[in-house]
């Protein structure tokens, strides 16, 4: 949508928007940011308001803003996670590609936590959408128009393994979910291409997830490549589109698959497999969590500049976790609620305490209905300033 192209109505709405969220610090100063939040809430100011300010909450708490610099993606999803960017469509779109079918996720997921894929993406996505702001006559069709992204998703080499390993559909689940709440309206088109039946399992599972907006905007293809080519070529110039898609683009060396600009990922090796061995138990305390239940852990900070650190494990699978400063009978998320996969590797962290008063961390297999869970934890509450090793508190 075009700024230019709203309604009477709609500008009114867009005004009002604008003064009620004059107080947030947004990380894209234009208009055409605010009118994405709009847009994807069909214009319903309380609607469109909270979700811009849920995600800018999001950013803040997992520093988004200094991923591109700060954050660096572990080795095995720079090598074997296929995904590049590959030009503009016709409509001035950034265009990437994702070699999803034949990227080893059970084998990444072996290597790496849930954690670091997403924000692997979200880093990912980062870098794209600052490439576009930085060129802004590249990648928009007016100055007034929302850029937008073209995604193509090959999943020639699909198998069952990435429907019946349950971290890669949560994986999957979850960048999904980042993504509808945080990039609104900047999705213009998803080309799938090469999709076995078995496709159908997997897409039935995330698309509850998907907004209905998002859905129209996918595109399904099989094996038919001179189907899928005539869909891709109606929508993206050849010289845009790696030669073994139907466009012309090659690498400097001839190769049709571009891999300079999108690795052919491959099967990862067994040395990136995080260790077979459990982490030490040390001094760890034990909790045991049923099955469609929480627990929660109270702690008292009676003074401010101190440091709640965390170090967990599981003797399998994963565990949803949080932190939360009580406030009366309410919660307030200090760490946002996330599963995190310790039953791989121990799971370490820590938050400033700014304000005294109870912090509740949340060990949460609510989701689980099948299996209860046992964890391994160890929680401090450590001064900031110099202190006599004594002077710890140790649960």
């Amino acid at each position: 949508m075009d700024l230019n192209q709203l309604s009477d109505e709609q500008k009114t709405i867009f005004k009002q928007f604008r003064e009620a969220t004059k107080d947030c610090k947004l990380p894209e100063p234009d208009d055409t940011y605010l009118l994405r939040w709009l847009v994807a809430r069909d214009f319903d100011l309380v609607k469109s308001e909270k979700m811009l300010r849920n995600s800018l909450d999001w950013r803040h708490k997992n520093k988004i803003d200094l991923l591109i610099d700060s954050y660096q993606s572990p080795e095995v999803l720079t090598k074997y996670f296929s995904s590049g960017h590959l030009g503009v469509d016709k409509f001035k779109s950034y265009l990437i590609l994702f070699r999803f079918g034949i990227s080893d996720i059970k084998g990444i997921l072996h290597s790496s936590k849930k954690k670091d894929c997403v924000l692997h993406i979200t880093q990912i996505l980062e870098k794209n959408f600052l490439m576009v702001r930085n060129d802004p006559s590249k990648y928009k069709r007016s100055p007034d128009a929302i850029a937008q992204t073209c995604a193509i998703i090959d999943l020639e080499g699909f198998s069952m393994s990435h429907v019946t390993y349950k971290p890669v559909i949560d994986a999957v689940i979850q960048c999904i979910q980042m993504y509808e709440a945080n990039y609104p309206e900047l999705l213009r088109r998803v080309f799938i291409i090469n999709a076995p039946k078995i496709f159908s399992i997997l897409y039935s599972i995330v698309t509850p997830f998907m907004h209905q907006r998002t859905r129209d905007k996918i595109q399904v293809y099989g094996h038919d490549s001179k189907q899928w080519k005539a869909a891709l070529l109606a929508d993206i110039d050849p010289d845009q589109l790696p030669a073994s898609y139907g466009g012309t683009m090659t690498d400097p060396d001839g190769n049709p698959n571009c891999i300079t600009k999108a690795n052919m990922g491959g099967v990862v090796p067994k040395s990136y497999y995080f260790s077979g061995n459990k982490p030490d138990v040390g001094n760890k305390k034990s909790l045991s969590i049923s099955r469609g239940s929480k627990e929660q852990l109270e702690f008292q900070v009676k003074e401010a500049s101190t440091i709640l650190k965390w170090d967990f494990h599981s003797e399998e699978s994963d565990i949803g976790f949080a932190v939360y400063l009580k406030e009366g009978s309410e919660l307030i998320p200090v760490v946002p609620p996330e599963r995190v996969d310790c039953h791989m590797s121990a799971e370490e962290g820590e938050i400033p305490c700014d304000s005294t008063g109870v912090y509740v961390v949340e060990f949460d297999n609510s989701f689980s209905y099948l299996r209860s869970k046992k964890i391994w934890y160890s929680i401090t509450i450590e001064s900031s300033k110099p202190v006599c090793q004594n002077d710890n508190l140790d649960y």
